[in-house]
């Protein structure tokens, strides 16, 4: 196969300012903090172009780690949370703005509540010209089918922007209930738990309808689409034994995912196009979260694909066009400053919000809801 341009659809990237916030105002270390002080590329960012460039990828898209609700005292306040999101956005703007055609890169939002949320997510759609929304998913954190996330659907749709969804599972919830004071062990909280968890945002996303009433909405799945183009069947059977789910299992294609399988895995690779469609399966890779072998990910993503044996049209798909489409078509429709807030059936102009009074605002009716 000839060589041609690659877009990796799914990278992690650090804000050491916003890090530096958060150990301001918890006053202990950020969770993860040893892990990035391993992993240069996660946070210089002339090292990831080298790296980048070492690998013959042209852009990277940024997904920010860490997540806000890894640390519950700024997340539970929605002052906090909100500015530690704004934090991460402007530092990943700022990168995409100073290393143009480098980075697309994914704005954090703050799901404290959803006066914070889309406050931030208009904000960075808007006026920081941001590519997309990352979002995670897991047993801690506010379910993906929650109501609180709907104006969030139709921003994310009406500017044509695309979410990436990011498992979360913490460590410390135990494999066992017997073991509870243990923890995880055997790091099946991140490569078995993680999946799974995948798996089940996108089932409730799927059945709560959502793609039925946004059906041009883009949500990218990490892990090669987690369980489901695996089990698929198995699904199938077991809702038709116990209930319909004929409504919902075909939302399930509407789905992007990438091609992180974390190996050579080009049969894995090709049982997500059967079930996605090869329009909607991206290269990425989870760089660099390889930390005892950098680049082996990238390595490893490249080489699935060629095995493949594909022509060099259906190739340039999966390396780069799907990538490049998907968030390319919503330039157009970004709109001007002034600010858009929408509803469930309709959108309306308003003024750009006034965080600071919002801050305040969602402060005094979190403390009333004891959010």
């Amino acid at each position: 196969m000839e060589s041609c341009r690659k877009i990796d659809a799914y990278t992690h990237f650090a804000s050491e300012k916003m890090v530096a916030y958060i150990e301001q105002k918890t006053r202990k270390p950020m969770v993860f903090k040893e892990l990035f002080s391993k992993i240069k590329t996660l946070t210089d960012v002339n090292a990831r172009i080298a790296f980048m460039d070492k690998f013959g990828i042209d852009a990277h898209c940024l997904i920010p780690l860490p997540w806000l609700e890894s640390s519950p005292e700024v997340y539970s306040s929605p002052e906090w949370a909100a500015e530690a999101a704004r934090i991460c956005n402007t530092h990943f703007a700022e990168l995409a703005q100073q290393n143009k055609g480098r980075f697309y890169v994914a704005a954090l939002v703050p799901t404290t509540n959803q006066d914070v949320m889309m406050a931030e997510a208009i904000y960075a759609l808007q006026d920081l010209s941001m590519d997309g929304l990352a979002l995670f998913c897991g047993p801690t954190v506010k379910p993906l089918d929650d109501p609180i996330f709907d104006p969030l659907w139709n921003l994310a749709e009406a500017l044509d922007k695309p979410i990436w969804l990011h498992p979360c599972r913490p460590q410390f919830i135990a494999d066992y209930e017997a073991y509870s004071q243990r923890g995880s062990q055997f790091q099946i909280w991140n490569t078995l738990g993680w999946i799974y968890d995948t798996s089940v945002a996108m089932v409730h996303i799927a059945a709560a309808g959502i793609f039925k009433r946004h059906p041009s909405l883009k949500i990218v799945t990490h892990h090669h689409g987690g369980m489901i183009p695996f089990f698929i069947e198995r699904f199938e059977t077991q809702t038709a034994n116990f209930n319909d789910g004929s409504l919902f299992l075909e939302d399930m294609h509407h789905f992007y995912c990438d091609t992180a399988t974390f190996g050579e895995n080009a049969l894995n690779i090709q049982q997500a196009i059967n079930f996605f469609g090869k329009d909607k399966v991206l290269f990425g890779t989870d760089t660099p979260m390889d930390m005892s072998k950098p680049g082996f990910f990238t390595e490893c993503g490249i080489r699935s694909i060629e095995k493949l044996n594909l022509s060099n049209e259906s190739s340039e798909l999966l390396f780069w066009k799907n990538c490049h489409s998907m968030l390319t078509s919503s330039r157009d429709k970004v709109p001007q400053a002034g600010g858009v807030i929408l509803q469930q059936k309709d959108v309306m102009l308003l003024p750009q919000p006034n965080l600071k009074k919002d801050f305040k605002e969602c402060s005094a009716k979190a403390k009333r809801s004891k959010l």
